[in-house]
């Protein structure tokens, strides 16, 4: 699975950011490596059976303190 993973981000890289990079375009470069790598961590952590919590209850604690009760 994580050969699996390390291949299909290895292709989005080069279908993706590679031509951004030719191009370039500095700030969509940017931007699509830093969602390309923090999901790729993600799908990474998930193929080694990583437990990962969810972030609904930090949001919700969030927006209470923001908005009250």
């Amino acid at each position: 699975m994580v050969v699996l993973v390390i291949f299909s981000y290895a292709l989005i890289i080069y279908l993706d950011l590679i031509p951004l990079y030719r191009k370039k375009l500095w700030r969509d470069f940017g931007v699509n490596m830093a969602l390309t790598l923090l999901t790729f961590a993600i799908a990474f952590l998930i193929s080694l059976d990583v437990a990962i919590p969810s972030p609904v209850y930090p949001i919700k604690n969030l927006i209470i303190s923001i908005l009250g009760k």
